[in-house]
């Protein structure tokens, strides 16, 4: 078997030795214990806890209590669109905006509270807003969107299958003056992106540690000063009475030093990804056929995350020859892992779906990979489309597609 090249950081990345080392001190330490528990084993373990919420909110300026645990992504992005449902519901405002991209872990919320037995009564009207053909969504488009009833507005940081980066900040603004509650699902963009939730006033913010270094299974929700969270699991008190369960303090340790650790590299890390990703892209965009797709402008796109569409491909056979080769890439959210059915993302981008049958996502981190790494890529995925193609009997019929990226040099 070929030495490993992992190229899925967007689905998670390795855990940390200082994630690790924080979530000993828990175990093997004096904050073992139930922070709940009123005895100096309990308080030892509120003290870790209440010490890592601060260290989160730090890093995304904000305020300690507006940071609530959860166990990732997913969880604080339903629980960030029921609360702003119950919002509308109390307010007599049925109508949400989202973009046509989100995450599952939003479409199938937004599904369930437009049917007739949704939370909250359900029947709230739902408009998703499509993004351009490079997956940016337009401010303006959203700001159309708004109506009197609108109650919510929900359009994620960053994209998680072509890297395309929305202007939140724009739209968190125009959502304030109306009195529209704004989230945006930071999942992909937390420990990659500088954030400041305070400065920017979002109301509700998500995000994961496993995509920054830190632990699986646990997450938070940011809830501004302004917002009361729903709860979605009863029970006892924690979280002021927003999430029942024993608080995972080991996993809020290593999530905190995760964050700090990416948060403290982002100037150093950004350009050494990017980099990588424009090498990639370049060496990419050589095998004739070949199509970027997301953002020309690098300023709208994550550094680490790149999406090509290879012609006359089938993206899962080359996934499995690209594993065999010791590559591994995925073909987009690791949450619809096993669909055969085509990324709601590029369909909503007009991406044809012939094309996107032969769409492969690399997710770069500048711990994770090299040059050496990028060049072995390039190669392996040049033979496996040739393999393909061969199989199929298709040849291209121009020259090269070059990158569309634009800042490949």
């Amino acid at each position: 078997m070929p030495e490993l090249i992992y190229l899925d950081n967007a689905a998670t990345t390795r855990i940390s030795p200082a994630a690790l080392d924080a979530m000993r001190a828990v175990y093997e330490g004096d904050a073992f214990a139930n922070p709940s528990s009123q005895h100096t084993a309990g308080d030892a373990a509120l003290r870790a806890l209440e010490g890592a919420r601060a260290r989160i909110a730090a890093c995304l300026h904000a305020r300690p209590r507006e940071v609530e645990f959860t166990s990732g992504g997913s969880e604080a992005n339903n629980q960030a669109l029921l609360t702003g449902a119950a919002y509308g519901a109390r307010e007599g405002r049925r109508h949400i905006v989202a973009s046509a991209i989100e995450h599952p872990s939003v479409l199938r919320v937004l599904e369930r509270l437009a049917s007739p037995d949704g939370p909250f009564g359900g029947n709230f009207e739902v408009t998703l807003v499509k993004p351009d053909t490079e997956g940016i969504v337009s401010v303006q488009a959203i700001k159309e969107a708004l109506r009197e009833d609108t109650c919510l507005v929900s359009v994620m940081y960053a994209n998680n299958e072509v890297g395309s980066v929305q202007n939140v900040h724009d739209l968190c603004r125009a959502c304030r003056k109306r009195d529209i509650l704004f989230h945006t699902d930071a999942v992909q963009a937390a420990g990659h992106l500088p954030i400041d939730f305070t400065r920017d006033g979002f109301d509700l913010l998500s995000i994961s540690a496993h995509k920054f270094h830190g632990p699986r299974g646990t997450g938070a929700l940011l809830a501004s000063h302004r917002v009361v969270p729903a709860p979605l699991i009863l029970g006892g008190s924690q979280e002021r009475g927003h999430r029942a369960g024993t608080t995972d303090v080991a996993a809020a340790a290593g999530m905190a030093a995760a964050l700090e650790e990416t948060c403290g590299s982002l100037e150093a890390n950004g350009p050494q990804v990017r980099a990588l990703r424009d090498r990639l892209a370049q060496g990419l965009s050589a095998i004739p056929a070949t199509h970027v797709l997301g953002p020309t402008d690098p300023g709208f796109g994550l550094p680490g995350i790149l999406n090509v569409a290879i012609e006359g491909i089938d993206r899962e056979a080359a996934l499995v020859l690209l594993d065999e080769r010791g590559v591994c890439a995925s073909a987009g959210s690791a949450c619809a892992a096993g669909a055969v059915e085509e990324s709601h993302v590029l369909a909503a981008m007009d991406v044809a779906p012939e094309l996107a049958q032969g769409a492969l996502r690399f997710s770069l981190d500048a711990r994770e990979n090299t040059a050496e790494d990028v060049d072995r890529v390039v190669a392996a995925v040049a033979e496996v489309a040739a393999t393909l193609r061969k199989r199929r009997g298709w040849a291209p019929t121009g020259p090269a597609t070059p990158s569309i990226q634009g800042d490949t040099q």
